[in-house]
């Protein structure tokens, strides 16, 4: 349990949340359980985005989802009164082709991923392949046959795919155990998916620790709160003063921690992912935030007072 006291922004005193406006340049923002849920979008947000905007603030969005297209995040925000900038958008997909293109890397990828996920790694000039995605005959010797197929594959990707099976994740456990040279690399790393409607679906967290667990590596994950991708925001956005950085979620584990580990201010909202009774039993510093709000529609209440 935190023994930190852990103030709600609406409880700051006046002198206070001027300190706090005045604490930060920039917001880095989660988008699903933060802007919108699965189904709709949080009421109020789209005043909590444009006052920030109008007080001068920068807004990046940072998101463990690639599942949605740039065009869907893009129309998402429009609804919300706001206009997105492409390099303003960050999420797994993406993250990866900048990371594989800065190692210089070359060959074959096998992908447990979603068409768009996959169809982002295409764009940036990688050779993709994925399946089997039709049930095989229910005999080891048949499974094997189609997942031992010696393709040079030298990098496994591991991201949401709704149609992962056995077979996709035997497939992947091979290239990895044949080639101790074949990278394995995690998109979201979440455990759980909260929908917003009061239940949560497995993550694509736990198909990965299958996979880490059977080869005995470790990913090196470009999702939240992956170190490697929080070297790569620091850098692309020439980030000199993290302190200057607000980072705003609904998961502890994923925005709060990468809030952490990138040295930015991190406040937590309610209209996701975890509730104030969890925020309060969070032993592990690194996910326990600064500040927490009911959502980012509180800052239009913080505006005008």
């Amino acid at each position: 349990m935190s023994s930190r006291r852990i103030r709600h922004i609406l409880e700051l005193s006046q002198q206070e949340r001027k300190e706090f406006l005045d604490s930060f340049d920039c917001v880095l923002t989660d988008c699903d359980g933060v802007l919108w849920t699965v189904f709709e979008p949080i009421p109020g947000v789209g005043a909590g985005l444009t006052g920030l905007l109008a007080a001068g603030k920068t807004i990046r969005y940072i998101t463990n989802n690639s599942v949605r297209s740039l065009a869907s995040y893009s129309a998402q925000l429009r609804t919300l009164g706001v206009t997105l900038d492409p390099a303003d958008l960050i999420h797994p997909a993406k993250s990866i082709v900048g990371h594989l293109k800065s190692i210089n890397f070359r060959g074959l990828i096998y992908c447990l991923g979603t068409d768009s996920f996959k169809g982002v790694l295409r764009e940036g000039g990688f050779e993709v392949v994925d399946g089997p995605n039709e049930p095989l005959q229910e005999n080891f010797r048949d499974i094997i046959g189609t997942v031992d197929d010696r393709a040079p594959v030298r990098a496994v990707v591991v991201d949401v795919d709704f149609n992962v099976n056995y077979p996709k994740l035997l497939r992947a456990e091979f290239y990895l155990k044949t080639d101790p040279t074949c990278l394995l690399v995690a998109g979201a790393t979440d455990r759980v998916l909260n929908t917003g409607r009061g239940f949560n679906l497995i993550g694509p967290g736990r198909f990965l620790d299958i996979l880490e667990r059977s080869t005995g590596r470790k990913a090196i994950v470009l999702g939240k709160p992956g170190e490697v991708l929080a070297r790569q925001v620091v850098k692309e956005y020439g980030i000199r003063d993290p302190g200057r950085v607000l980072m705003v979620g609904d998961m502890m584990e994923q925005d709060v921690a990468f809030g952490s580990r990138c040295g930015f201010q991190r406040l937590l909202v309610l209209s996701g992912g975890a509730s104030r009774e969890d925020m309060m039993k969070e032993a592990d510093g690194a996910c326990v935030p600064d500040y927490y709000a009911d959502s980012l529609a509180d800052f239009k209440n913080l505006f005008e007072c």
